[in-house]
This record gives structure tokens, C-alpha cells and sequence, in this order.
């Protein structure tokens, strides 16, 4: 299947317009999540079923410390989510979910998936976003932004952590993508590392906000 959108934006200058970088992202993930409407994995970002799902999402469990409000920065259809709370009871926490995605049609998928948290899911961009509370957890993504806006991007998203905290970073990347030190990058925006995990074409840092 082909996607030109993503091609779009893999061939995208990390120097354009921040407005024009996210219109086109945007109109990438949606092109390819929403591809295949009976994939709940290819929504959520990997098409390739439950097993590699596991293998490359279950590690986030290991930054859950305690209880509390879990935000999915990036969450597409709330699948993540799903499965880190089944994830987390096995651990003796529980996590409360919310999300926030740039496409509209993920975030109605998400809140379908949480009918009775239907409002802790919005639509909006991390970079530009300005949280209204704070999260015991905040879990996004370093692809989400061109590499010269991970430092502020990072230090958002650490705005949003509650007190004792985490902000969990992760970087996602394919085969013929280079390696990403997660924990490289939350040290130059600033914050000493707590915690880090890997798995198959994944790499996790940690940062716990102090009290």
C-alpha cells in the first residue's frame, strides 16, 4: 500500500515551517493509521499484531511507580493505553487514562475505546499545547518533533508532570533508523535521568519531577 503523506513528510526538511512540518505529520499518521479500519495495531501506530505490539509497548510499564492519571501524548486510538492499564494491574497499579492527538479521527477512536472518560481525550498538537492540570505520568514520543525542537518539546511536556511524577520519553524507530539515546536528550533539556528501558526498535527514558 502505498502512502504518499508519509513519504511527504519523510522527505520534509527539518528546517521547514513548524506550521507546514505538522500539517504534513498530520496528515501522515492519519493516512496510515486510518488505513485499515479493522487493524486496531495499524491505528495505533504499528500494524503487525498483538506479539510485536507487546514486545515494543509493554517496557513503558517499567516507569510506573505509583497510581495515578496516565496522558498518552500522541495516544491515536487509546490501544496504548488499554493495554498499559491491563499491564500496570499486573505490576499492583492503577492508572487512570487520557490522551491527547492530533487527529480528530484517533481521538474519537480513543474515546469510543473509554466511553467513560470520553472527556479526558482532546485533539491538539504537543508542541503548541498547554496543559490545564497536571499528570502523574506523561508518555510521548521524540519523533513527534523535528530533532532541533527536542529540548523545548521536552521541557512541555515536563510542565505537565505532577509532583514525584514521571515524564516518560520514548523514541520509536524502524530498522534502517538510526539509534536514539532517549537519555542523552532528556540530560541536555536539562533533567537528571531516573529510569531507562529498551526493547526491539525502541528506546525509554525516565524523568521523575521532584516533590
Amino acid at each position: 500500500m502505498n502512502f504518499p503523506a508519509l513519504e511527504r513528510w519523510r522527505a520534509l526538511s527539518r528546517d521547514a515551517p513548524r506550521e507546514e512540518y505538522f500539517r504534513i505529520l498530520r496528515d501522515a499518521v492519519a493516512e496510515f493509521y486510518l488505513a485499515d479500519p479493522s487493524n486496531p495495531y495499524q491505528q495505533s501506530g504499528r500494524s503487525s499484531g498483538a506479539e510485536p505490539w507487546e514486545e515494543t509497548r509493554r517496557c513503558v510499564v517499567k516507569a510506573i511507580h505509583r497510581n495515578g492519571d496516565f496522558l498518552d501524548v500522541g495516544c491515536a486510538n487509546g490501544l496504548l493505553l488499554e493495554t498499559l492499564i491491563v499491564w500496570a494491574r499486573e505490576e499492583g497499579f492503577s492508572i487512570r487514562p487520557h490522551g491527547i492527538d492530533v487527529v480528530p479521527e484517533l481521538i474519537q477512536l480513543a474515546r469510543q475505546r473509554f466511553p467513560r472518560d470520553r472527556d479526558s481525550f482532546d485533539v491538539g498538537n504537543a508542541f503548541y499545547w498547554s496543559p490545564k492540570r497536571r499528570y502523574d505520568f506523561v508518555r510521548t514520543n521524540l519523533e513527534y518533533v523535528p530533532e532541533p525542537d527536542w529540548t523545548v518539546f521536552v521541557q512541555r511536556q515536563y510542565d505537565a508532570v505532577s509532583p514525584g511524577g514521571r515524564l516518560i520519553l520514548c523514541h520509536y524507530r524502524n530498522a534502517e533508523e538510526p539509534y536514539i539515546d532517549v537519555p542523552s536528550v532528556a540530560e541536555r533539556a536539562g533533567y537528571p535521568v531516573t529510569g531507562r528501558a529498551e526493547a526491539p526498535g525502541v528506546a525509554i527514558a525516565w524523568i521523575q519531577r521532584a516533590d
